[in-house]
């Protein structure tokens, strides 16, 4: 294997620390296993959740669109509906209608729900969703501010890697305020394909570490060096780096 390369710093050092810590958690929530299956055991993957779908204000799309792309949902077993602000009996991650997570991407979410009740009674939303609760729209380039509040939600995931006591996760849960409602899950996500050609379909392969939109340039940029820094710490923790947090 060759070794990796570091990312290339961004302009500002505080948001070069903030993406490459985002950057790392999500390696972190991906090399995440239950804590009491034996290895090469095949079970159920992750206790039933709600998936709903918000509408997103950028480009319109819904649980209908989502539902009519067929993309499927990163579990077999969990089920799809309109992010309608009713009352549900399973936990729920709150997605926009245009992106799509890989099953890994939201392992945490399942661990979580495997090792700790009190995750049954969590919200757990995805970037881009959160970002829209802070009056971020989802092809709105975030404030360093924003982000900010955005990484501090995501560290419920350091707790459950760490395998704390329940109490100690509920803390973790329960981001201060003013971040965004719920728990955020630390995965980029992918756009929904609508039908299109090979070609089209292709550019939406690339993953957006906050949501399927572009968010202006600079974001583009950012965005770019939070892949790499995922892949540098990926190649890092395969490779038995003790320093990698994964």
């Amino acid at each position: 294997m060759t070794a990796p390369t570091r990312p290339i710093p961004l302009t500002d050092p505080d948001l070069d620390d903030l993406v490459d810590r985002m950057a790392r958690r999500e390696v972190t929530a991906h090399f995440l296993v239950p804590a009491d299956q034996p290895p090469g055991v095949i079970r159920p993957p992750a206790p039933a959740l709600a998936v709903r779908v918000r509408a997103c204000s950028a480009c319109g799309a819904d649980a209908a669109t989502f539902a009519a792309s067929g993309t499927p949902l990163p579990f077999a077993h969990w089920l799809a509906e309109p992010d309608d602000g009713a009352p549900s009996a399973l936990p729920t991650l709150t997605v926009l209608g245009c992106e799509w997570f890989a099953p890994r991407a939201v392992l945490a979410v399942a661990v979580a729900l495997d090792r700790y009740d009190g995750a049954a009674t969590a919200a757990f939303r995805s970037r881009a969703v959160a970002l829209t609760d802070l009056g971020v729209g989802p092809d709105a380039a975030p404030t360093a501010t924003a982000l900010a509040l955005l990484e501090a939600a995501e560290r419920w995931v350091d707790a459950v890697a760490a395998g704390v006591a329940p109490a100690a996760f509920a803390e973790a849960l329960a981001a201060p305020d003013p971040a965004p409602r719920g728990a955020v899950v630390p995965a980029a996500s992918r756009a929904v394909s609508t039908g299109l050609d090979w070609t089209a379909h292709r550019d939406l392969l690339t993953p957006g570490f906050l949501g399927p939109h572009p968010r202006g340039p600079r974001l583009t940029r950012m965005n770019d060096a939070y892949l790499t820094a995922r892949r540098v710490a990926a190649e890092l923790a395969l490779a038995g780096d003790a320093t990698c947090p994964a």
